[in-house]
């Protein structure tokens, strides 16, 4: 199945983007931003993206991707801090300019370009970051600028990448789904084959095939995660081969754990 890999640098929204993703019946994984690349990539991984972070990248020991990735030929967006890291790369500049800009930004789009494919020439962006490229390096060109002028989207003159400043991710980003659509469909070709009904008949599968023909014994607090595997489990292997057992960590809220035993 086509996936996304998402790298994550410990931003507020990287689950959000792969659900974006998701919701365009695209798979996507979301494995920390450090990750051994040739480690993760396979024929199946249609292209790359850079989550933002709460670190600045020019920083000594800011968090980074392997150097490994500017080598692949795959499709990579960098968004915000992700931008960044490509920018950096190619010997670019980065830096503080002294103020934040956090809200609703208007963007200036500069050329015809398939990450910009259907959305107008001038859109409200999300912008949300302390740092802002001051220079590309020479192997970038500026396809968006924001009402100060600084760089808001950029690509890459000699590889399949890209960089935005601003946050498409987010609702109140105009256009922003349609640009990570155009990202992830357009440009990576990554097929729709990813659905809820999908996905939960291939986790039973592998379900089945790592249990084999053993009982299994869970343990479950109530929340999200072992709720979750308590149903695939029940789902894939039956009833009576699953074996739920109730840990109660004092942390539900009044009357939960009785609903939990109910379930």
């Amino acid at each position: 199945m086509d996936r996304i890999l998402i790298l994550d640098f410990g931003g507020q929204t990287a689950q959000l983007i792969g659900r974006r993703i998701r919701d365009f019946e695209v798979y996507s994984e979301i494995v920390p931003g450090d990750r051994d690349i040739k480690a993760i990539i396979d024929s199946d991984v249609r292209g790359i993206i850079l989550s933002g972070s709460p670190d600045s990248a020019w920083v000594a020991g800011a968090p980074a991707p392997d150097a490994a990735i500017f080598d692949i030929d795959l499709p990579v967006l960098g968004i915000c801090y992700g931008f960044h890291q490509l920018v950096l790369a190619d010997g670019g500049e980065v830096l503080s300019l002294g103020y934040r800009e956090y809200g609703r930004a208007p963007v200036s789009v500069l050329l015809d370009e398939l990450l910009f494919d259907g959305i107008p020439r001038e859109f409200m962006s999300w912008m949300s970051h302390g740092d802002s490229v001051v220079t590309l390096g020479g192997g970038y060109e500026p396809i968006g600028i924001s009402k100060n002028g600084t760089v808001a989207a950029a690509r890459s003159l000699n590889k399949q990448f890209w960089g935005v400043q601003f946050h498409p991710e987010i609702s109140h980003c105009e256009h922003g789904l349609r640009l990570l659509e155009n990202f992830v469909c357009g440009i990576c070709h990554a097929g729709r084959e990813w659905n809820l009904e999908n996905f939960v008949k291939q986790e039973c599968l592998k379900l089945q095939e790592e249990v084999g023909d053993e009982d299994v014994l869970l343990l479950i607090s109530g929340g999200v995660d072992s709720t979750v595997v308590a149903a695939l489990l029940l789902k894939a292997l039956g009833a009576e081969r699953v074996w739920l057992m109730y840990v109660d960590t004092g942390l539900m809220r009044k009357d939960e754990g009785e609903e939990v035993e109910d379930i």
